[in-house]
């Protein structure tokens, strides 16, 4: 059961990113692919560069399908968090023997969360297929994540001092979502990272442009 839960989480985000590789394999460009000597003698040969096809670096590869991954729980996250609303709305003026509080931190949460959500998807396909304002988009994502991941952190800091239901069996769902919080954190310095391999790609490009029909080399043809 948990093979066939895995397969099925992986099997959206990897379609939709080969198909966006695809998609967007041209937008990659040409780069230099070293030099060979060409002309007869040692004063007429010279060095003329090779090209080959561009491709994204792999921090770049790394941190689009991941953000595809994690982005996908934009659907259950919603689901989740209008259910949780409703056992709040429910539990007003009844005794209620359930954490609260806890709830109550993770539906005031669910906002901010389904926006970084959307945010990853749309970076995971600008990533993907170097959209215009793939840097952006990584940058606002990775932003928003962390902000929003520290807002929840400290939410679920004042659950275990101020909430009177909650006891050690509590505890586990504490920290699976701190666990999810780590995740999310360690994610969006990878998005920061992709984000800098993204400018330092299209630095690289500017600074030494290829001419307009440039010889590919048969490795990468």
């Amino acid at each position: 059961m948990t093979l066939t839960l895995t397969a099925l989480a992986l099997f959206a985000p990897l379609c939709a990113y080969i198909a966006l590789r695809v998609s967007g394999r041209r937008a990659w460009g040409v780069v230099q692919d070293g030099h060979v000597s060409q002309g007869a003698g040692v004063y007429r040969s010279a060095a003329v560069p090779t090209w080959k096809r561009g491709s994204p670096p792999f921090v770049v590869r790394a941190a689009s399908f991941s953000s595809l991954l994690l982005g996908q729980m934009v659907v259950p996250g919603g689901l989740a968090a209008v259910l949780g609303l409703l056992l709040v709305l429910e539990s007003l003026g009844k005794t209620w023997r359930e954490p609260l509080l806890f709830m109550g931190v993770l539906v005031l949460s669910a906002p901010t969360g389904l926006a970084v959500a959307i945010k990853l998807l749309s970076a995971g396909q600008a990533m993907a297929r170097r959209g215009p304002g793939a840097i952006t988009s990584t940058r606002s994502a990775a932003r928003w994540a962390i902000w929003h991941n520290l807002a929840l952190s400290a939410g679920l800091a004042v659950v275990p001092l101020l909430e009177p239901a909650f006891d050690s069996a509590d505890i586990m769902p504490l920290l699976v979502c701190y666990g999810y919080v780590a995740v999310s954190l360690a994610h969006a310095l990878l998005l920061r990272r992709a984000a800098r391999a993204l400018e330092a790609y299209d630095a690289a490009q500017a600074a030494d442009p290829a001419p307009a029909d440039p010889a590919i080399s048969a490795s990468s043809a």
